[in-house]
């Protein structure tokens, strides 16, 4: 469904950022300040240089969404009320509740109104660049690195709101905020992302510069042939991240996305994550902190070749447990990104993973850490809230060390997430040779075994929920989303790859509306929804039908 909306005045209810609950008059109060804010040119460059700040703090921040996204697409599970994971992460799903009142509204609104806040930033710091005075302070060279890095930071987030709400307002430093302006759809919030970055690229090719370290968190800045690269990976990733259906993902110009990976980043992106600097990566930190979350047996048990996974799947949703009487719900699998063994004593002794989670040395640590009951039995809590969500793993691939120090690089732009991506645009292209290439680069190092243009599947990982052996197609999906969590996309990945393939959990909401707050301002009723049984946009039965979908 379509809800078309326009406002007034920008500056009330976008330019403010969390202004929404403001009133219209406020407008001339925000203009004053933004003037006195731009009476320098430093003051430009802070304003510009702390835009990319308060976006990261809109989509990874505790208050956000990146945590029950991660639970709606079983990245993890947590059993936990806090930041919205248990009541939008329940079977049956819930649809989003746009009501100001509600506990959780500010974990779907966020990203909205810190989008705009780092637009209003760099929007007003461009108009300031063409002050001669200002620009002549400058330098040339400055004022390119200023505005190539205003326009990255314009495309990401309008990028953001594409992904995340059915439409947003386009807004940048030609943007009249006097004038009566109309929502478009997220397709049109996303075409004048890629706008923005290929400002953004195209600057970069004028001359050699260096973006701040701490405009971004990456130790020693970026420089300007990075920045292109930044921008570019961009532009592949949300191409694809923003389709809402199968069809949508389908229809993704998947040669642009292909150029876009070939021309972006050759390494990951790593900013340095200090959370005591304002650069918390929140999904990261609680998506593997011990006593808080747990890997869902939905996907992760795919990897399982002993048939527990299949005896789980077809237990009611209300008797799921990891130890029911029939036996451990252990993964028994080839795939050595998993602890390995038959049993649980076989596991916990399996070299590089911990079987006391209180040990003062666990010693090195593999990608995953297999928990003893007692140590995990601080998350098997809250039976009435879910026992389906509890499970004998906890993920230590990145995260363990991240937790304990908040202190780490950590990738914004993962390059195996990349190069899979350009898997799945060779796959959509019928080069399923050069898409069993990029898939085997990470499962032959895992133990599993490569796999061809014809899907050959000899080690059966992933073993789908109707126990057939997945084929080329279901191998890069558990490529990608074994290699990359947390990393990117809102500390939310497999969300959105999900959304594009048809894998969400039944009714599971597949956009968020627009704040209730801007429509009530803007005097828009009632405040619509979407997802939960019988709403709008919402998940059909996933591709992989699990008995608990009806």
């Amino acid at each position: 469904m379509r809800h078309t909306i326009k406002y007034l005045v920008v500056g009330a209810t976008l330019l403010l950022g969390a202004g929404a609950c403001a009133n219209l008059d406020v407008v001339n109060q925000n203009a004053a300040d933004a003037s006195r804010a731009l009476a320098t040119p430093g003051d430009v460059e802070s304003l510009i240089g702390g835009s990319y700040n308060s976006w990261f703090n809109g989509v990874y921040a505790y208050g956000g969404p990146a945590l029950f996204l991660s639970n709606q697409a079983f990245q993890h599970n947590a059993p936990w009320a806090n930041a919205a994971m248990e009541f939008y992460g329940r079977i049956p799903r819930n649809a989003i509740v746009n009501d100001a009142a509600d506990s959780y509204y500010g974990n779907f609104t966020r990203p909205w109104y810190y989008s705009y806040r780092a637009i209003a930033a760099v929007s007003d710091g461009l108009r300031s660049l063409q002050d001669p005075n200002i620009a002549n302070a400058l330098g040339a060279n400055n004022v390119l690195r200023d505005q190539a890095f205003a326009y990255y930071v314009l495309g990401k987030a309008h990028a953001t709101l594409a992904i995340l709400y059915d439409q947003a307002f386009v807004v940048d430093e030609t943007t009249d905020v006097l004038q009566p302006q109309t929502a478009v759809s997220y397709t049109d919030v996303m075409a004048a992302a890629m706008g923005y970055f290929d400002k953004a690229i195209a600057l970069c090719g004028q001359g050699s510069f260096t973006i701040p370290e701490g405009w971004t968190s990456t130790t020693g800045g970026i420089s300007s042939t990075m920045l292109a690269q930044i921008a570019h990976s961009e532009k592949a990733r949300y191409m694809a991240a923003v389709a809402r259906t199968p069809t949508e993902r389908q229809a993704v110009d998947w040669n642009a996305v292909i150029s876009n990976v070939d021309a972006g980043v050759t390494s990951s992106w790593t900013p340095r994550m200090t959370d005591a600097n304002g650069w918390g990566q929140e999904s990261l930190d609680y998506g593997g902190y011990d006593g808080w979350t747990e890997m869902s047996y939905y996907v992760y048990g795919m990897a399982d070749q002993s048939g527990n996974y299949q005896r789980w799947l077809n237990t009611p949703l209300a008797s799921k447990l990891p130890n029911p009487a029939g036996g451990d719900i252990v993964i028994v699998t080839p795939d050595t990104r998993f602890p390995q063994g038959a049993d649980i004593a076989a596991q916990r002794d399996s070299a590089g993973y911990f079987s006391d989670a209180s040990a003062a040395t666990r010693g090195t640590l593999g990608n995953w850490a297999f928990d003893a009951p007692a140590d995990i039995a601080n998350v098997w809590r809250h039976p009435e809230r879910g026992q389906w969500r509890w499970s004998y793993y906890r993920n230590e691939s990145a995260h363990n060390t991240y937790s304990n120090t908040e202190d780490e690089d950590v990738p914004e732009i993962d390059i195996e997430s990349m190069r899979l991506l350009k898997a799945e645009g060779l796959y959509d292209q019928g080069d399923l040779a050069g898409a069993a290439t990029i898939v085997n680069m990470t499962r032959t190092l895992n133990g599993l075994n490569a796999t061809d243009a014809s899907g050959t599947n000899s080690s059966c990982v992933p073993k789908l929920p109707d126990g057939s052996c997945g084929d080329l197609w279901e191998m890069l999906k558990w490529e990608k989303r074994m290699e990359v969590q947390y990393f990117g996309l809102i500390g939310a990945p497999w969300w959105f790859d999900s959304r594009g393939w048809g894998d969400l959990f039944v009714n599971t909401p597949l956009e968020f509306p627009v704040p209730c707050k801007e429509l009530q301002t803007l005097q828009i009723l009632p405040c619509y929804s979407f997802g939960g049984a019988g709403g709008d946009m919402t998940a059909p039965v996933s591709t992989y039908h699990y008995p608990d979908e009806g």
